[in-house]
């Protein structure tokens, strides 16, 4: 099964992330803040018949950060959905929708989102994730609450194939943890996942905060970052069933 997983940042990439994903042809592809909006052309332009959506916010107040265009959240996209599930483990106000500010800096509502995609008749579980924000490099306490829930959930399900963009790096304690029950497949060399040329801090970040986890039901190979997709490198891999 090919994969890929991106932080596409919105709308504001699509100029390079729609020619790499008609290079890489994923079979199952997973996004991080992508709107609602947006995934009708994303299913067209790769050729993915379905996908599933859970939203972080809604962006209708004018910002420096996103345009306003509505819900704006994780996504999973493949051919063949059977299964699917979201799940908040943090919600600024619990049971409405967080309207996006950017005076409450990196606040948003935090969700673990499953898909069971089928690929050639073989079944793979996927969890797709844009964690909690803490502004730096270490742990904050909203993350290590935040973490304590979501592992709940995690450890609920037998088998899990876990990406997205974590918003805390490999070497602190949540990567770490998650690393002592799965696979850390991003390869070791690998020392950032941000893209310096497109992030708009404009800064050599060297942290790797996008995640390629799995359980001992799958081997992950061939695993990369691949620069000049959006202001996180784009995780692609090949994943089958052991």
């Amino acid at each position: 099964m090919k994969f890929v997983s991106i932080n596409i940042e919105g709308n504001k990439h699509f100029d390079r992330i729609f020619p790499f994903l008609l290079a890489e042809k994923p079979d199952v592809l997973a996004l991080q803040e992508v709107f609602e909006c947006d995934l009708e052309t994303i299913k067209q332009t790769t050729g993915l018949k379905n996908c599933v959506f859970y939203p972080n916010a809604d962006v209708t107040l004018p910002n420096i950060h996103l345009q306003d265009r509505g819900k704006w959240g994780v996504a999973i996209f493949a051919n063949e959905i059977v299964d699917s599930k979201g799940v908040y483990y943090f919600q600024v106000n619990p049971g409405e929708l967080f309207i996006f500010d950017e005076k409450k800096n990196g606040l948003a509502d935090r969700a673990l989102l499953f898909a069971e995609t089928k690929v050639d008749g073989e079944v793979f579980k996927i969890f797709n994730t844009h964690f909690t924000w803490s502004g730096g490099r270490e742990v904050n306490e909203a993350q290590r609450r935040d973490y304590v829930k979501m592992k709940e959930i995690l450890e609920s399900y037998d088998e899990v194939i876990l990406c997205g963009d974590l918003n805390t790096p490999r070497g602190e304690e949540v990567w770490d943890d998650l690393a002592k029950t799965y696979t850390d497949n991003i390869p070791q060399e690998i020392n950032t996942t941000i893209d310096k040329n497109l992030h708009k801090s404009g800064k050599d970040i060297r942290l790797v905060v996008d995640a390629l986890f799995t359980s001992s039901h799958y081997l992950a190979q061939n695993v990369r970052v691949v620069p000049n997709t959006s202001d996180h490198m784009a995780v692609v891999g090949e994943i089958e069933r052991v």
